[in-house]
């Protein structure tokens, strides 16, 4: 195998695996980079248990051939390297790349990855998905839960709408948004599935196609096919929780001054051994009051706001609330009950994104 291929596309495809690629005791080829040079293009493969990424790329090919290879220090080697294309070429058990030759893995080992692509779902812009998925995602990012369920995201595709939740079990996001559809269907996604989707994503400007058969989703763009496995569990009933119209108590909060309380707030509490980043929030006449301590240091901090309906006095994770903040740019609308009754967070203007927190047990 020998082949010339541009350096910094090279760059950007191998640097796609970091996320996937893992090393695997019982199937030691999964840790590396399948690469194939034939018919005047280079194809690479990678996968884990539950992801499967191929990417195509053009290259000027001298002879055909394939390698395994862990791709890791390939990849640094790479960047280190000057010039538009660089060389590649397999000989005498060793991957040679620009004079500097690399071990590889026995490729005969390696699983066949065959494309299927069952009936596209929907197609959308990456740059647009990202920023959707940037709304729900941050759930399963801080999940703690060993739980699939609670780290995963459903996506709902029905009449031409699109609606992505999240729940880690203490507390839910929900957004909707309007997205062209050809069937409707339900999935369920593990969290760290979209974490490597997204990391692809966020970088690219491209159109993608999304399919779904019973167990994998199956995405799709220029030169690339990405697949998945899907949960099959059961995700819990989240309609009459987003729905709930009960709440006899509503605070409005003016985004960026909440959001610098909540700032000095968690500077104090992330540092407690007992409630790491829980508070206690005291919505009085039109003042919000925070108090957090830890075991060096306490703090309180006043927020101005529009309150209608009774006080309250309940304790909550200062991060959780922080973490929706950083996701909208107006107001922030509070819904209340009381304080065992969990909370419903909005923007000010916006009913298709919705989060849901539980009030912590503290003394209040």
């Amino acid at each position: 195998m020998k082949f010339s291929i541009n350096r910094q596309k090279t760059i950007e495809i191998i640097g796609e695996y970091s996320n996937i690629l893992k090393d695997n005791p019982v199937k030691p080829s999964l840790a590396g980079l399948f690469i194939q040079a034939k018919n005047n293009q280079v194809v690479f493969k990678g996968a884990n248990t539950e992801i499967e990424l191929i990417r195509y790329a053009n290259c000027e090919i001298e002879s055909e051939g394939q390698v395994l290879i862990k791709p890791a220090l390939l990849l640094e080697y790479i960047k280190l390297l000057e010039g538009e294309n660089i060389n590649f070429e397999k000989k005498d058990g060793y991957l040679i790349v620009n004079n500097a030759e690399f071990s590889i893995l026995d490729d005969n080992t390696y699983p066949e990855l065959t494309e299927i692509i069952p009936i596209v779902i929907t197609s959308e812009n990456t740059v647009k998905f990202t920023m959707s998925l940037e709304k729900v995602k941050f759930l399963t990012n801080s999940s703690a839960s060993t739980d699939t369920l609670f780290n995963s995201i459903k996506m709902i595709f029905k009449d031409n709408i699109l609606e992505l939740v999240s729940t880690d079990s203490f507390r839910l996001i929900y957004m909707k948004k309007e997205l062209n559809n050809t069937i409707n269907k339900d999935i369920l996604v593990p969290g760290d599935s979209i974490a490597v989707l997204y990391k692809i994503f966020k970088d690219l400007d491209e159109e993608f196609s999304l399919a779904a058969s019973d167990d994998r989703l199956i995405v799709t763009w220029k030169d690339a096919y990405f697949t998945c496995k899907l949960l099959s569990l059961s995700f819990p009933d989240f309609k009459p929780l987003i729905n709930n119209t009960n709440h006899d108590k509503r605070f409005e909060f003016n985004r960026e001054e909440l959001n610098l309380a909540l700032k000095k707030v968690i500077s104090v509490t992330k540092n407690s051994s007992d409630s790491k980043n829980v508070a206690t929030f005291n919505f009085k006449g039109n003042q919000l009051l925070i108090s957090g301590v830890s075991a060096n240091a306490k703090i309180n901090q006043k927020v101005n706001m529009i309150k209608s309906g009774e006080d309250l006095k309940l304790g909550m994770n200062c991060k959780y609330i922080k973490e929706f903040i950083d996701n909208v740019d107006k107001n922030i609308i509070v819904d209340a009950t009381n304080s065992s009754s969990m909370l419903r967070f909005m923007e000010e203007g916006n009913e298709n994104y919705i989060y849901l927190i539980m009030p912590v047990n503290i003394r209040v």
